[in-house]
């Protein structure tokens, strides 16, 4: 199988409608929050990380996992919050949080993954979200 090279592509913030037209031929753009949304389907999939809603999220909105990304140029920092059932091992989840969101939303998006910042979050397995996996 071979692989098609990677375009340029950039990162635009959803409050910015377009660049310079001239530098949209041929690149792709990638939407903060559709990158954030990657990122944390990907922290998702990290074997013993699970999805989490307090009481108060269900009336904010939030939930873990959540990413925060700061853009620098054609690169992006990452404040990652995950929430995994405890007991389990906070080291190893995030450094396979970290590790998998560095390649796989690079992977996915294109977009340099400069540095993320991961979070664990224990959480009582019972209150945990069913997402259809199984916790280790």
């Amino acid at each position: 199988m071979v692989e098609a090279p990677l375009r340029p592509m950039h990162l635009v913030d959803a409050d910015t409608e377009t660049a310079d037209p001239a530098e949209d031929h041929g690149t792709l753009d990638v939407r903060n929050k559709a990158l954030q949304r990657i990122i944390e389907r990907v922290a998702l999939k990290v074997p013993g990380t699970v999805a989490h809603r307090s009481a108060l999220g269900r009336v904010t909105g939030s939930a873990f996992p959540k990413a925060d990304i700061t853009a620098e140029g054609r690169a992006v920092r990452v404040k990652l919050d995950v929430a995994m059932a405890w007991p389990g091992d906070v080291s190893r989840i995030a450094t396979a949080a970290r590790d998998a969101v560095r390649h796989e939303a690079f992977r996915l998006s294109g977009i340099e993954i400069r540095s993320v910042d991961v979070t664990v979050h224990a959480v009582d397995p019972s209150a945990a979200e069913d997402t259809g996996r199984r916790v280790e």
